[in-house]
């Protein structure tokens, strides 16, 4: 499973090591770690080192110390949330779907709020991105952050700050695990579509046209994700098998 490590940073190539097997899901949440003279072992490093790289993971929130039983990789926890970068290595597909069904929930009604309160500089904003997504679209490049950005940029222009930190903090967390599958398979031009209707509706100020065109994307962007995640496993599967 582990690998001698590269001398750049002892403490350092441990840790992308077990993140690169969190990230695999050959370490999934609640696995526990082969044993401090296994790793030792199998890693090539030193005990001071070692327990560094442990220390910090510990810190990170990514694992835990059990006492007289080890090291086990965390579980997520909703406290842990704000640390994004350490979430989204422990996302399930699973995790993912549910993360999209509150994205179902709170989005429609952003969207909503942003038809009623936007003032002319929110939806200058927004089609400004708009214009950024077609431009990207014509060179060929990745509008996976682009569209988020968009996502991002709404509900500040519903004026409503606590939303614009929940959304962030949504982005963040599933950012690492959603661009790779929204990148392969996702169709780019549909993507500039919707997002060009959703600033249509917006523009014309009607908050439920707003709710249902927003509503409808989301619905769009689940059942992409969806095949996208059997597609992808599906493609792991077989290069494990190749291997």
């Amino acid at each position: 499973m582990f690998n001698l490590v590269a001398q750049k940073s002892v403490v350092e190539s441990i840790r992308d090591q077990v993140h690169s097997l969190i990230r695999g899901a050959e370490l999934i949440p609640g696995a526990k770690l082969p044993s401090e003279k296994e790793l030792m072992q199998q890693l090539g490093v030193s005990r001071p080192a070692l327990r560094e790289a442990i220390h910090r993971m510990v810190g990170e929130g990514l694992l835990e110390v059990r006492p007289g039983r080890g090291n086990y990789v965390r579980e997520p926890t909703s406290a842990a949330a704000i640390q994004a970068d350490v979430v989204s290595l422990l996302l399930m597909p699973e995790d993912l779907k549910e993360i999209q069904e509150v994205r179902e929930i709170l989005e429609p009604e952003i969207a909503a709020r942003v038809a009623v309160r936007a003032t002319e500089r929110d939806l200058s904003d927004l089609e400004e991105i708009l214009k950024e997504m077609e431009e990207a679209v014509r060179a060929g490049r990745s509008i996976f952050d682009l569209a988020w950005r968009f996502h991002r940029r709404l509900p500040k222009a519903a004026g409503n700050a606590a939303m614009a930190k929940i959304v962030d903090i949504i982005y963040e967390m599933i950012r690492a695990y959603e661009q790779p599958l929204y990148d392969q398979y996702f169709d780019a031009q549909q993507e500039l579509c919707d997002h060009r209707e959703l600033t249509q509706v917006l523009r014309a100020r009607d908050p439920e046209r707003a709710r249902a065109a927003m509503k409808a994307h989301l619905e769009g962007v689940n059942a992409h994700l969806s095949n996208a995640v059997v597609a992808e496993q599906a493609a792991q599967i077989e290069r494990k098998s190749s291997n």
